[in-house]
């Protein structure tokens, strides 16, 4: 299968530590906590190759502490063509407060690639680019960049013909729908702030998902929480579920879905098998506080445990 690069400019070593109970100003002992890898690119790159099917990461990396991401890139069998830049990778602290359910976020600053490596990324990924390859450019900017250099991305891979995925947000999701990407994958409330209005109900979202993939983007897959998920391509309009799931840790979740619909659509699968497989992907990481996959078998019996709902009976 063709390899699928995927890009993170902002990569981040994902620190999820819980508590019993979140009190400001207080001393707390926390109950456990782990560390990993992470940054949406590279989370939908792990997920990819549990699933079988190579992947290449790039983008840029702090040379001051590579070495868990090094390890990472070894142990999933990933291709590395980030480009090394002064400082340390920033970390993402996650606070879980056990008793309430509820996830505080705190992400450090990180480095700040200069125009020279902007520029070499560039070529390394234009080296890369080939005709009917799929890329993703998933996550935050770093310091530094601004949307621009998103554009320069796009036009750069798709003067080969490649296939460009976005999952971002703010202007810089703005600038890429604007740029032509083929696949967006927003949740709702980035939705609402791309099209710049307020989405009250499920049909307003649906609305607002199909004027943008009819006006910009080719391939659309919304996030809806534990509602599932849209997946709005040229061939059908479908809404995907998950059965209720024991949620440990909702990091990666959104990228688990996207890495299970790019797999699925790269090997050719049906819609709603894109859609089974993208909801089975982000069901199995909610369970897990690392990218994981079920056995086959049981991958199996939760593509048949998914529900998949024709939307072409409502209002288009």
């Amino acid at each position: 299968m063709n390899s699928i690069v995927t890009v993170t400019l902002n990569p981040a070593i994902d620190h999820t530590v819980f508590v019993d109970k979140l009190a400001a100003g207080t001393v707390h002992r926390a109950s456990r906590s782990h560390r990993q890898a992470g940054g949406k690119g590279l989370n939908v790159a792990t997920m990819l190759s549990l699933g079988g099917h190579d992947a290449t990461v790039s983008g840029f990396l702090g040379e001051d502490n590579p070495s868990i991401f090094i390890k990472h890139f070894r142990d999933h069998q990933l291709e590395d063509a980030f480009v090394r830049v002064a400082g340390e990778t920033r970390t993402g602290i996650k606070i879980v407060d056990t008793s309430a359910d509820e996830t505080t976020d705190i992400n450090l600053p990180g480095p700040a690639p200069t125009e020279a490596q902007c520029d070499k990324l560039l070529m390394r990924l234009d080296f890369l680019a080939e005709a009917g390859r799929w890329f993703l450019l998933a996550g935050s900017l770093p310091s530094g960049v601004n949307p621009d250099f998103l554009v320069r991305i796009i036009r750069t891979l798709k003067a080969k013909d490649a296939l460009v995925a976005v999952d971002t947000s703010g202007p810089a999701l703005a600038a890429a729908v604007d740029a032509g990407v083929d696949l967006a994958k927003p949740n709702n409330h980035e939705l609402e702030e791309l099209i710049g209005a307020k989405l009250e109900s499920f049909e307003d979202v649906l609305l607002a998902a199909r004027a943008l993939r009819r006006e910009k983007v080719s391939r659309l897959v919304v996030s809806l929480g534990d509602e599932g998920a849209l997946f709005l391509t040229p061939e059908a309009e479908l809404k995907a579920s998950a059965p209720p799931v024991n949620v440990v840790s909702t990091v990666g979740a959104g990228d688990s879905l996207l890495a299970g619909f790019l797999q699925a659509t790269v090997r050719g699968d049906s819609p709603s098998d894109c859609a089974r497989l993208a909801t089975v992907y982000a069901w199995s990481r909610l369970e897990s506080l690392v990218s994981a996959l079920p056995e086959p078998d049981v991958l199996k019996q939760r593509m048949g445990q998914v529900s998949v709902q024709s939307l072409v009976s409502l209002n288009s």
